[in-house]
């Protein structure tokens, strides 16, 4: 089944979402590292909140930032 993310800061603001229609991508674990494009991030919690209106299930993730200090290149 399809899935959705949606990758929501601490303050509550919308950062990413990323559809994964073929079910490919894992469910991040809280306290996991992640790189979304130049955005570092700690996974907080995850929550599934059902499914949205095309069947997808929908998974909040909350993150709270890593700030990239001038210079600092990270590498997963």
């Amino acid at each position: 089944m399809a899935r959705v993310f949606k990758f929501i800061d601490v303050l509550g603001y919308e950062l990413h979402t990323i559809s994964d229609p073929l079910d490919e991508l894992p469910i991040p674990n809280t306290m996991q590292t992640i790189s979304i494009g130049q955005s570092t991030m700690t996974v907080e919690s995850v929550i599934s909140n059902g499914t949205d209106s095309i069947g997808a299930n929908v998974y909040e993730v909350r993150v709270r930032e890593i700030p990239l200090i001038r210079g600092q290149s990270f590498k997963n």
